[in-house]
């Protein structure tokens, strides 16, 4: 039969104590780097979500002979106020529509998340427009909504203008904070962001090819802005302000 043999060298049984605190020294300083490199492995929206005064997450559209709606829903500052600083937001969808009927009282009747809203619209002091602001965030891929005046009433389905090939909110901001890094330093301090950021999902301000972008900005407290407009789907800078 074959035994094992014992071993009697000390050194072979009892570790190294240079060696264990050279193993603590290198497992201290990966969690150290690990900790430092968690913020910037974070998504943009939740290392900056308590900057933002204003994410316009989502934009629904409806059209008939008689009106033109658009519903804008997210997120925003109140009382919003653009001074470089983010205050406490509120949930928000606002419905705009533009008659082609001539001047009545509008009312509307909508529902939002399979709770029915009703009430008056109110008419916008210069354009032709009237609106509605309702404290809710929609997360509908469509929204239906009656629209009523002198006497005759008019149902809508306004669907989302988002697809699945549209980037989200927080590649956006993403994609600004990267394209306006340099801009961005002058908003640093002690190793922090000072400044507001505007995130909108928004028509194509550019011209009348149609389509809709991201529009990112940020707003420092001495009113310098810089923003972006990206590309839903090409993820491509269309517009810079720096």
């Amino acid at each position: 039969m074959i035994s094992k043999q014992k071993n009697n060298n000390p050194e072979s049984r009892i570790p190294n104590p240079e060696s264990r605190g050279f193993i603590r020294f290198i497992c201290i300083a990966a969690t150290l780097v690990c900790l430092l490199m968690l913020p910037a492995c974070q998504p943009a929206m939740q290392r900056y979500g308590h900057l933002v005064s204003e994410l316009r997450d989502n934009v629904y559209v409806a059209e008939s002979a008689n009106y033109s709606v658009q519903i804008i829903t997210g997120k925003r500052e109140d009382p919003f106020l653009m001074d470089g600083h983010a205050g406490a937001t509120r949930d928000f969808t606002v419905i705009t529509v533009t008659p082609k009927i001539g001047e009545h009282t509008f009312t509307y009747r909508v529902t939002l998340n399979g709770t029915e809203y009703a009430g008056t619209f109110l008419p916008h002091p210069f354009a032709a427009t009237v609106s509605a602001d309702i404290a809710v965030l929609s997360s509908d891929t469509a929204i239906e909504v009656s629209i009523s005046a002198g006497g005759k009433s008019e149902a809508l389905t306004a669907q989302s203008v988002k697809t699945e090939q549209m980037i989200s909110a927080d590649k956006a901001v993403e994609i600004a904070e990267r394209k306006l890094k340099s801009c961005l330093d002058n908003f640093r301090a002690d190793g922090a962001l000072h400044c507001e950021i505007y995130v909108r999902l928004m028509a194509n301000p550019i011209d009348n090819s149609g389509g809709y972008y991201w529009y990112v900005a940020f707003i420092g407290e001495n009113q310098a802005i810089y923003a972006v407009l990206i590309d839903p789907v090409s993820m491509a800078v269309a517009a810079i302000r720096d």
